[in-house]
């Protein structure tokens, strides 16, 4: 029964989360933290972990909490010390179902539904410089609901595709010069 409120706890939160953001038009920022913040400046935000000029926060003193029940904590995430995105996961497929209807009524038919195998959805939608995405593996069961400042996260995925191409070249340079290797000695036979 304990988690049974907890889900609906969590779903009533991501709603009123979801409302209290379409309020703010997700036009300046997240739950009153201004896009492009610099997240280890502001009070009360903690840094859970960085890796490759990508950090990722919570602030541990906003706590949503039914009869005694903790509600995790949104993460926040930094590129280059900005603050650009919200991670929030989704216990429940119903939950999942009553933010992508929620989401639908204030913004629009998703944009954009992407089906990845056939076990994993992602829903879009474009508000302005914001995205947000709902996202649903059926395999793993995993769900989880994501906020982004398009001009930083559009930088950070450019940036990401420059590092994968380099990686991929330098790989293909590497396989080019073995069969190079291979074909000089298949030659001196």
């Amino acid at each position: 029964m304990g988690n049974i409120i907890k889900s609906i706890y969590v779903g009533f939160i991501i709603l009123l989360t979801i409302g209290t953001i379409h309020a703010e038009d997700l036009k300046d920022g997240f739950m009153g933290t201004k896009w492009k913040s610099d997240l280890s400046a502001i009070t009360n935000f903690l840094k859970l972990n960085e890796k490759d000029n990508i950090s990722y926060y919570v602030n541990p003193t906003v706590k949503y909490m039914i009869n005694d029940i903790t509600i995790p904590q949104v993460i926040y995430g930094a590129y280059s010390n900005k603050f650009f995105a919200v991670f929030i996961d989704i216990d429940t497929y119903e939950i999942y179902s009553q933010t992508k209807d929620y989401i639908s009524e204030k913004y629009g038919s998703p944009k954009t539904t992407i089906k990845i195998n056939p076990d994993r959805t992602i829903h879009t939608w474009k508000h302005q410089e914001a995205k947000i995405k709902l996202k649903l593996n059926e395999e793993t069961g995993k769900m989880k609901l994501a906020f982004y400042y398009t001009p930083l996260s559009t930088k950070l995925n450019e940036e990401r595709l420059e590092v994968y191409q380099e990686g991929s070249k330098r790989f293909l340079d590497k396989v080019d010069k073995k069969r190079a290797v291979e074909t000089l000695e298949l030659m001196k036979f």
